[in-house]
């Protein structure tokens, strides 16, 4: 899924409005925890892309 940043930056913040929205004992069928889903799945997908986490050299795993 390619995103843009307009889109990164609305689910961003349509994900921080829903959170305290959303709890453990909403059905997974419920219209807010679906679009809370969707929203984050689209946060997911621009940083993976964007920001991709290397994996880290021998000398990085040494130190650790």
């Amino acid at each position: 899924m390619k995103v843009t940043k307009e889109q990164y930056e609305y689910a961003q913040n349509r994900v921080e409005e829903l959170l305290p929205l959303v709890s453990d004992e909403m059905s997974a069928n419920h219209p807010m925890v679906i679009e809370l889903v969707s929203m984050s799945d689209v946060v997911i997908a621009y940083e993976i892309e964007n920001f991709p986490i290397e994996k880290p050299g021998i000398a990085e795993l040494i130190e650790l």
